[in-house]
């Protein structure tokens, strides 16, 4: 079985007002969480396996994806629109495309541009051929 990790900002985070999104300022936690719950569903559906590494915005993020990344074999990352398209989050995103590359060489690596779109995402990779 395929296994697709999603990488992205946790609910908790998404929303917070000490932290405002630029990239996404009407996107809130409950329904970052709905986007997961339904991608989970969905790619169980389609024969895959689930898995999030759900970040905050912390200096630990990185080492955070990099103890999940190194733990197991991941066919496809999908790197989420809350730490790819919002400017401040540039060096992170940098940094974890990075840890992808090593730890995951051989995965394919996709993004999504919101909550509600995991699944396309990983649609446009899976399956390889």
């Amino acid at each position: 079985m395929s296994i697709v990790l999603n990488v992205g900002l946790a609910p908790r985070v998404v929303g917070d007002p000490d932290a405002p999104s630029t990239a996404f300022p009407t996107v809130d936690s409950a329904q970052v969480q709905a986007g997961l719950d339904a991608a989970a569903v969905e790619l169980a559906e389609l024969g895959l396996d689930f898995e999030t590494c759900l970040l905050d915005r912390s200096d630990h993020a990185e080492e955070q994806f990099r103890a999940v990344v190194s733990q197991r074999h991941y066919d496809i990352i999908v790197f989420g629109g809350g730490v790819r398209l919002e400017p401040s989050m540039t060096p992170l995103f940098e940094k974890l495309i990075n840890v992808a590359r090593t730890y995951a060489p051989k995965a394919v690596l996709c993004f999504n541009t919101g909550p509600d779109s995991t699944v396309d995402a990983v649609r446009r990779w899976w399956p390889r051929g």
